[in-house]
């Protein structure tokens, strides 16, 4: 076997080991969940949800941010969508503008609600909404818009909160593969009304197996959350005894985050801005290298004024240039060791279900058409030079066979 014949085709791979695991919990997060453990032994009362370690991570969350605010930590990144759209008391029956391309995590959460779904197109070149598209996307009933930072790639916020404002809109921010990124300076979460994280174990701030934050400068809406995040609580009530279940304000779910997973995020949130400068780091990297190629380059997702918080990294290719499809392409490059994602799945208008809750179904082409010529690498943060290079001499290797 030789080194210069392709993987797929038998020959040696660039990456002979497989590429290292992320290894997000450390000695830092175990030690933080012995500190639960030990003070519910100290105390004799089991740990549970609502306790310190949230009102720690809930605090530094907020720190994080850069804009003050109020957090509450739930069970997931879908409850925290479900949670802050419920919190905006929408009309019944109204419209919900929802991302073109997102996991169906932030839209699941948004159809079981009373409302129906109104999906518009995505900006050419990208998976994530323009102002343009969102301006056509609304009608007379839309009443609010969950849109999604793709990748870690922010949304153009600005002019889309302009529109949003003069429609009556609210909005909430998706910010579930976005922690960390930034727009004119200030952190993705703190332009609308309220928004979403998800911190589950393969996001850039995990907190354990699945755990979510909603964030919002609103006092107000922060206590609607709260009850809406438990059981219909009246947490803005003083002295409220929460075993008074004749005082509950209206059925709700029980969407509360535990102290393990809050206390993992307390530690996690430490070193959160490296995590998020380190995958920048690599992604500006790559699309260097990619500038001595001349079938694959950067798709440039990051908007001017802002600054990614990588997720995944998005690649575009000259199909016109390859003598194989796409996906054949991309497969060589996988088949070189390099983990990468050929054909990104989360296109709303594909799924299944989509059509009995929108209000008018549509094929959304920009986002098709940009899934077709894109595909995604797949890195964390813990990879090191070596690691880097490997990616980059598999792609140019590929394209050494597959080119025209």
């Amino acid at each position: 076997m030789k080194k210069s014949t392709l993987a797929i085709d038998g020959g040696i791979p660039v990456r002979q080991t497989p590429l290292p695991p992320r290894k997000i919990f450390g000695e830092s997060e175990l030690e933080m969940v012995k500190r639960v453990f030990k003070e519910g032994w100290d105390t004799g009362v089991d740990f549970g949800f609502q306790g310190k370690f949230e009102e720690q991570f809930t605090k530094k969350f907020c720190d994080f941010q850069g804009e003050g605010g109020f957090a509450d930590a739930v069970s997931s990144g879908g409850a925290a969508v479900y949670t802050a759209l419920k919190a905006l008391d929408l009309e019944p029956g109204s419209d919900v503008i929802v991302s073109p391309v997102t996991n169906p995590g932030g839209v699941m959460p948004v159809a079981v609600q009373d409302v129906k779904l109104v999906i518009p197109d995505s900006e050419p070149n990208s998976f994530n909404i323009s102002p343009k598209e969102f301006k056509k996307a609304i009608t007379p009933k839309t009443s609010a818009a969950v849109l999604t930072h793709l990748g870690g790639h922010t949304i153009d916020l600005d002019p889309i909160i302009e529109i949003a404002k003069s429609k009556g809109i609210k909005i909430v921010e998706d910010c579930a593969q976005a922690h960390g990124a930034t727009y004119k300076g200030k952190k993705v979460g703190t332009f609308t009304e309220i928004a979403a994280f998800s911190n589950g174990f393969s996001k850039t701030l995990a907190a354990g197996g699945v755990a979510g934050i909603v964030y919002t400068k609103n006092e107000d809406l922060y206590w609607r959350v709260r009850s809406i995040a438990d059981r219909g609580k009246p947490f803005h009530k003083p002295n409220f005894n929460f075993r008074m279940t004749t005082d509950f304000l209206f059925p709700s779910f029980n969407f509360n985050a535990d102290e393990i997973s809050c206390a993992i995020g307390v530690s996690v949130l430490s070193r959160l801005q490296n995590i998020v400068d380190r995958r920048h780091e690599i992604a500006k990297k790559i699309d260097k290298a990619l500038e001595a190629s001349s079938v694959v380059y950067p798709a440039n997702l990051e908007l001017p004024n802002s600054k990614s918080s990588v997720f995944f990294h998005t690649v575009a290719i000259d199909i016109d240039k390859l003598k194989v499809s796409k996906v054949q392409f991309a497969n060589a490059i996988a088949a070189e060791g390099i983990t990468i994602n050929t054909d990104y799945r989360d296109i709303t208008c594909e799924w299944q279900w989509i059509p009995q809750y929108v209000r008018e179904y549509n094929k959304t082409s920009n986002a098709l058409n940009f899934r077709d010529r894109t595909f995604n690498i797949l890195f964390h943060e813990q990879f090191g030079d070596k690691e880097v290079e490997d990616i980059i001499e598999s792609i140019l290797k590929v394209e050494k066979f597959y080119a025209k």
